[in-house]
């Protein structure tokens, strides 16, 4: 039956996908989720305890033509462990035959995804010459979205960092300082809101209260909600003008509405902001926000991308089916 690939975390950051290529993967899976030509189920969720709990995520599509499988386990405590709080692997099987074709890592390739969404989203609601962009919570993803974010946003200049942990915002800070960015870290994360871009990434947690107010977010500034939205106030939410997400039916899915800050309705999705269904940003002064849970065939989207990398540079191990 053929070799199954691996690739390890090692191999997957080895590859340097490059975000704008990890972006059109994007809108291409999402062009054929809108013609109704990719198979998607909303995530299924197992809860264990507060910050806890596994899900499974799946997706299919005729071009490329891959199916895959995402199993997480989440530990909000991990941190204590010396762990990261999100743990991934990936499954990938042939879309016409089924047959299993690679495995890989989950958990860098899920920071590589969301900060690619995000900029899939950046690229129809946030303002081109934004110049400014605030984190709170400054982890992997604060990396991944800073990445991505700067390529579809090409003004960005100043990052503002807000973190519990002051020395993961002065690392975050250091960082971006390197990358020739004007970089700062502040105590408040009220501070991180007066940025043109905002990229809120705060782990589940035991006991987290909700402390950020969407009226003191600036006109015409960009949110990306990493979070679910957990550190939103919700009931400010809807006073913004866009409220988007990733597919409107899993938002929607009450198992996944539960989990969101603001349950919806929502005015888009990346589908139909791809395919021009929903018009996205039609005014400078329009605050917008791209709240969202992840979706499966976002996750598929950049497997097949990964896959075609590691094909064309020889990256990664072959194991006998």
């Amino acid at each position: 039956m053929g070799e199954l690939l691996y690739l390890s975390s090692e191999d997957i950051a080895a590859l340097e996908i490059k975000p704008r290529a990890a972006r059109e993967a994007l809108a291409q899976a999402f062009r054929l989720h809108a013609e109704g030509k990719a198979h998607v189920q909303p995530k299924l969720t197992v809860p264990v305890g507060p910050g806890h709990f596994f899900q499974s995520l799946c997706a299919a599509m005729p071009d490329p033509p891959f199916a895959a499988t995402k199993w997480v386990g989440v530990a909000a405590d991990n941190g204590e462990r010396g762990l990261p709080n999100v743990n991934g692997l990936i499954v990938v099987s042939e879309f016409t035959t089924g047959v299993p074709v690679a495995v890989m890592d989950g958990t860098g390739l899920t920071v590589l995804r969301t900060a690619a969404m995000s900029a899939l989203a950046a690229s129809y609601l946030a303002r081109p010459d934004s110049s400014t962009i605030g984190f709170i919570g400054c982890g992997a993803q604060a990396y991944g979205h800073l990445a991505s974010l700067r390529d579809v946003l090409p003004g960005l200049r100043g990052v503002v960092c807000s973190s519990r942990s002051r020395a993961s915002a002065e690392k975050l800070a250091e960082w971006a300082h390197e990358g020739g960015l004007d970089a700062e870290v502040v105590d408040r994360p009220d501070e991180a809101l007066a940025c043109d871009v905002v990229v809120t990434t705060v782990p589940a947690q035991p006991g987290l209260e909700p402390l950020l107010d969407a009226s003191l977010l600036r006109p015409g500034c960009f949110v990306a909600a990493v979070d679910l939205g957990r550190p939103w106030r919700g009931v400010g939410l809807r006073t913004l003008d866009i409220l988007a997400t990733d597919d409107h039916a899993q938002a929607a899915d009450p198992s996944n509405q539960a989990k969101l800050r603001y349950p919806g309705p929502f005015d888009a999705d990346l589908a139909s902001l791809v395919v021009g269904t929903a018009p996205g940003r039609t005014d400078v002064r329009q605050r917008a926000m791209f709240l969202f849970p992840g979706f499966a065939l976002g996750d598929l989207a950049i497997a097949a991308e990964v896959i075609a990398e590691a094909e064309r540079t020889g990256r990664g191990l072959y194991l006998p089916l």
